[in-house]
């Protein structure tokens, strides 16, 4: 059950403005330079791992604890940082929302081709890899990374009071590929295993890139000094923070103009995380659908006046229209997959007007309305607190068929797979706190008035003898 909204929720801002998970309410606390863990760099440094944390400072946390959003940067792997640009924004923005939200830091950095290619654009000569591998290699480090983070914070769940089943994990750029890859690589049958098993040493890099990229990003201290060996890299997983005190499930993804390598979407487990994705069609550095990484910045730079050469080795990917059409086709040949929320401008501009910065497309055109999109979509995949007595399995579409529309204005739909002779529904508030109930009697489907609820996320039990199932919706 896919969501395709290419967005005309702005008819109902007005309404979403007091609710939970979606505006910023919140006055928030951070703290800066936590260490989640240390790990080995592609050059073999050690490199010990932080993360940025806020929490609301005045809010009533649910009893189960508030939703966790992990947060990763960009910078194409070898760039980039936790307390800059959107990452930052995107921390203080949704922990002012009720979240317990993380920026985190992983490791950076691939080996440089020791072909010596030059072009005057500044950044060029930093994607010269030795071979398109690196890309794949050190996504799969990031992805090891921040699913160690995300185990730190599940570890000190109590201290930040951080709801397990609430996980939400969200990254732009070459951040949005590892975000990706946290929560729908499920299987290590999703993993390019040779990619990231012992790789041949890498050639010396060109002394070219030692100032302009190693060292200016702090990659390693000289060429000399970097260990060329490429040792097997081990499980999408990693193994930070081992062992796990309690089990935790990513409900949503958030995917920034990222991407992904390769069709990481097929559910092995009993569900998936809901998708939310943005992309601009104009995107010079990630496109949009699927190509090769970076094909809209060669095409701008080849000719006059900058008579650039191709960036070698750029691996093929998915932008978010091409995961979008993956998606599409899996549900048609009944895969089980994910459903998503796809968001995209309609900006074209072309290489000569993206030299102004503000016309850039690898970019968000309109922050505030982009985000309160997301985070109205991620408050619809919200579990809430149901009291120990009344929980059962999450929804799964065993007894309920469907719940209709979501976000809801005054009225749902349900819809069971069958009649039952006797079906209670009862809504529990975020804190658990029981709002409505009523009793279908031998019906498949039920129209439940909502009009007297206040704006909010909600969960609906559905109980009988057969057990009980938990429905998550969002009342606007």
């Amino acid at each position: 059950m896919k969501q395709l909204l290419l967005f005309v929720l702005c008819a109902a801002c007005g309404t979403l403005s007091a609710q939970p998970w979606v505006d910023t309410t919140y006055q928030i606390q951070s703290e800066f330079d936590v260490t989640y863990g240390t790990a080995t760099t592609f050059a073999g440094y050690e490199d010990t791992l932080k993360l940025d944390v806020s929490y609301p400072i005045d809010d009533v946390p649910p009893g189960c604890g508030r939703p966790l959003m992990v947060i990763v940067h960009g910078g194409g792997w070898f760039a980039g940082d936790k307390n800059e640009g959107y990452p930052k924004r995107l921390r203080q923005d949704f922990a002012k929302r009720g979240y317990v939200t993380a920026s985190v830091n992983y490791r950076l950095g691939q080996f440089h081709t020791d072909r010596d290619i030059n072009c005057n654009v500044d950044g060029w000569n930093c994607f010269n890899m030795t071979d398109s591998s690196e890309f794949y290699r050190a996504n799969h480090r990031g992805v090891q990374d921040v699913n160690g983070a995300i185990r730190y914070l599940i570890n000190n769940a109590g201290q930040y009071q951080i709801a397990p089943s609430n996980v939400f994990v969200v990254g732009e750029s070459a951040g949005g590929f590892v975000a990706m890859g946290v929560g729908f690589i499920d299987d290590e049958s999703e993993v390019l295993t040779d990619l990231v098993a012992a790789y041949p040493d890498a050639p010396k890099p060109n002394v070219r890139y030692e100032n302009t990229c190693i060292r200016r990003y702090e990659l390693a201290e000289s060429i000399d000094s970097m260990d060329l060996s490429r040792p097997a890299l081990g499980s999408y997983s990693g193994d930070l923070n081992l062992p796990l005190i309690q089990d935790y499930e990513v409900r949503g993804v958030g995917n920034i103009y990222g991407g992904v390598f390769n069709n990481i979407l097929k559910t092995h487990k009993t569900s998936a995380p809901a998708l939310y994705m943005y992309h601009q069609p104009c995107d010079l550095v990630v496109p949009i659908g699927h190509t090769r990484l970076l094909s809209g910045f060669v095409n701008c730079f080849l000719g006059f006046p900058f008579n650039c050469g191709y960036i070698i080795n750029r691996p093929l990917t998915y932008g978010s229209l091409g995961v979008k059409r993956l998606i599409d086709t899996m549900e048609v040949r009944g895969v089980s997959t994910t459903e998503y929320f796809y968001d995209q401008s309609s900006n074209n501009f072309n290489c000569i007007q993206q030299a102004d910065p503000n016309l850039g497309c690898h970019a968000l055109d309109r922050y505030w309305f982009r985000m309160t999109n997301m985070a109205t979509y991620f408050a619809s995949q919200m579990g809430a607190c149901i009291p120990d007595g009344v929980r059962g399995a999450e929804w799964r579409g065993r007894i309920v068929k469907s719940a209709f529309p979501n976000p809801v204005n005054d009225e749902l739909t349900l819809t069971l797979n069958q009649e039952y002779n006797l079906v209670r529904v009862r809504i529990f508030s975020m804190l658990g706190v029981e709002m409505a109930s009523t009793e279908i009697y031998r019906q498949s489907e039920v129209k439940i008035n909502l009009s007297a609820l206040p704006p909010g996320a909600y969960a609906g039990v559905v109980s009988g003898k057969f057990g009980s199932e938990v429905v998550s919706f969002v009342k606007r």
